[in-house]
């Protein structure tokens, strides 16, 4: 994962002095190595740490030329092989090993269309001299964040808001709606920032300038037909997925010594472990897996160290514990809110860093995770409502008493709700007070939130979910889960946080060949009753012990506890300390702090809510965020100046750029 950013258009060359500032900001995506690349009013640039450039990561080449193409790519590619097949039969030839040399062979060959051919992780920003135009891009899993502004006539990309910031002409209004969002854990929209005059690149999206000062924001990925009726039997599904989990792993493997895996004892991270495992017995290359995980104390709901015990032995593998009560929930809070490069954080942030942390101390730099297997492979109980919409009475009443709730307002939420007709969905919220029936998607705005805010923030969360027009509201869901901003947002910014602790993370389940066949898959693989993930267990036969494959009476994994001691037991001093000095987010107009100190005492001493917590977390980091942007910035960079540009050797890796 690298940092880079263009500048194309400028009325005039583009100073020296702004690209390195830009790239001063980006500091912690890595700027050990850099290369920077000028013509006229055009500049590309990258940096990356020095661990980086190895052809398995983003390489050694900065800003790749080829005629009157340029290109800055920060990506990990796979089935590099497959791709470089296609390029020779296309008739072009790849001058270089690294993924940006891939990269601009692939729009050689094929143009824009090259997307389609490109399997990875990955962002990039291209310059084609030929016509005057410039082509940025990122991967439909959007781990590799891009951002950018329009300064007049000029596009300045970037991947963080905070290299773009450096910009003299990008203003710094904040996106008071966005902030809002953030503050109380709403879904996000795909394309703003907490910054006004910036803009996201949406993961699966590509932006294109052309000469003439026009830009044009499109999708390139779209999932592909969901719950296909034309599909093999359910075992020859489950060997075909097995196969490509193995492949998808293997491919995500660093090329050298250790990786890592971020594992569970739940199915989807011991899926990616145990394909791994699979995968070295037939060529492991002086490669290894090790396992990382954390432990929980005895009878905590988040306790799996027993499944997760069992699968280590099963393949003969050391395990790398953690220990719960070792990760403090609201860790270094300030520091790393000063460090985020936007307000919202992960609610499980600390964990996550501890992991990153642990990868790095035994010498690993890729960590494999298990993102993908809960969105492809079950499903909420949102199917109630397919089963009542279509009078199926019966198969209702079986999966509500298999469920084993006793919760009406959720039935209500999950199977009535959704399918209510819009006069009566207008009727009940005019009885309600104004206040619409919330949907099975649908946030929760905090009681804290300013009445202002409260009817905007409502009809937007309504514009993020509408949903993909199927005749299925399973379906709704699956799509969501892969085109929602909300996650691939969730994703950037775990990579950057894993970034900082000089790792990479790669999820080989939300492998785009996985997920072909994951969609076409009947919703009864999905989820029965309270059980789920039928088809990946399948997969995995022979891979995991049986009784970490068995049905589960309950839930297991749980951080509910986890989440609830440590808000009780940090968040009331966090935020006595915040409250002493003026609330930013009030000064903006978007909270009240007195009504935010009453609900966090209500919620910590006698009304819990997990809803309410998330939102009470949320808003605390989002508030830190704001206190960290009202450092003088200009006072930092002068300070930060000379270390920056003694930080940059000059080498043949540095200030050169890659000619083929």
């Amino acid at each position: 994962m690298s940092a880079i950013l263009g500048v194309f258009g400028a009325p005039e060359p583009v100073d020296d002095g702004v690209v390195d500032r830009m790239l001063a900001r980006m500091r912690a995506r890595g700027v050990e190595r850099t290369g920077v690349w000028r013509d006229a009013s055009v500049a590309l640039a990258a940096g990356r740490h020095a661990w980086e450039c190895g052809d398995a990561f983003s390489g050694d080449a900065f800003v790749v030329r080829d005629g009157d193409l340029a290109i800055a790519a920060d990506a990990s590619l796979y089935y590099r092989a497959e791709l470089e097949q296609r390029l020779t039969a296309a008739g072009v030839c790849v001058c270089g090993s690294t993924p940006s040399h891939l990269i601009l062979a692939a729009y050689r060959a094929w143009g824009r269309h090259c997307l389609q051919f490109l399997e990875g992780d990955y962002a990039f920003i291209l310059w084609d001299a030929g016509v005057r135009r410039a082509l940025s891009a990122r991967d439909f899993a959007g781990t590799r964040p891009l951002f950018f502004a329009e300064v007049g006539s000029t596009l300045v990309v970037a991947s963080t808001s905070s290299a773009l910031l450096a910009h003299p002409g990008c203003s710094d209004d904040f996106n008071l709606n966005f902030l809002a969002e953030c503050t109380s854990s709403l879904w996000l929209p795909e394309r703003e920032t907490a910054y006004s005059n910036i803009r996201a690149i949406p993961a699966g999206f590509m932006l294109t300038h052309s000469h003439n000062g026009s830009s044009l924001l499109t999708r390139h990925w779209r999932p592909p037909a969901t719950d296909s009726q034309d599909h093999p039997p359910f075992d020859e599904a489950a060997a075909e997925l097995r196969d490509r989990v193995r492949t998808a792993t293997a491919e995500r493997l660093s090329p050298h010594g250790t990786t890592t895996v971020f594992m569970s004892g739940g199915r989807d991270s011991p899926a990616v472990f145990a394909s791994g495992q699979d995968a070295l017995n037939q060529h492991a290359n002086g490669k290894c897996l090790t396992p990382i995980s954390i432990s929980y104390p005895s009878g905590d709901l988040g306790r799996e160290d027993e499944f997760i015990t069992a699968i280590a032995q099963f393949w003969g593998a050391p395990i790398h514990w953690l220990d719960i009560r070792d990760i403090p929930f609201f860790e270094r809070a300030d520091e790393y809110a000063a460090q985020r490069d936007e307000p919202w954080a992960l609610p499980y942030h600390a964990f996550n860093r501890a992991l990153a942390k642990a990868s790095a101390r035994i010498g690993a730099h890729v960590a494999l995770d298990g993102w993908g297997g809960d969105q492809l492979f079950q499903m909420s109980p949102v199917h109630l409502a397919d089963l009542f919409r279509a009078g199926r009475w019966m198969a209702l009443a079986r999966e509500w008493r298999a469920l084993k709730v006793s919760d009406w307002r959720f039935f209500f939420r999950m199977t009535i709700a959704p399918v209510l007709p819009a006069g009566l969905r207008r009727a009940a919220k005019l009885l309600r007070g104004g206040r619409p029936i919330p949907g099975w998607a649908d946030g929760w705005v905090p009681e804290w939130v300013r009445p202002p805010f409260v009817k905007a923030l409502r009809e937007r969360q309504q514009s993020y979910n509408g949903g993909h027009p199927t005749a299925s509201f399973a379906t709704d869901e699956l799509y969501l889960f892969l085109t929602s901003a909300m996650f691939s947002r969730g994703r950037g910014w775990l990579s950057a946080l894993a970034l900082s602790e000089n790792v990479e993370i790669r999820s080989p389940l939300f492998d785009a060949r996985v997920i072909e066949l994951a969609v076409r898959r009947p919703v009864s693989e999905r989820r029965v009753g309270r059980d789920t993930k039928f088809l990946l267990r399948a997969a995995l036969r022979d891979l995991l012990p049986q009784d970490v494959l068995a049905s589960r009476p309950q839930r297991t994994g749980v951080t509910a506890n986890y989440l609830r001691d440590s808000m009780q037991d940090l968040y009331p001093a966090l935020l006595r300390r915040v409250l002493r000095a003026p609330v930013r987010l009030a000064e903006l107009g978007i909270i009240e702090p007195e009504v935010w100190r009453r609900a966090a005492e209500r919620c910590l001493s006698s009304a819990w809510s997990d809803d309410v917590a998330m939102a009470l977390c949320h808003t605390v980091h989002a508030e830190l965020w704001l206190r960290a942007r009202q450092q003088d910035w200009n006072t930092m960079m002068v300070n930060a100046w000379p270390s920056f540009r003694a930080s940059r050797p000059i080498s043949p890796l540095t200030m050169e750029v890659q000619r083929v």
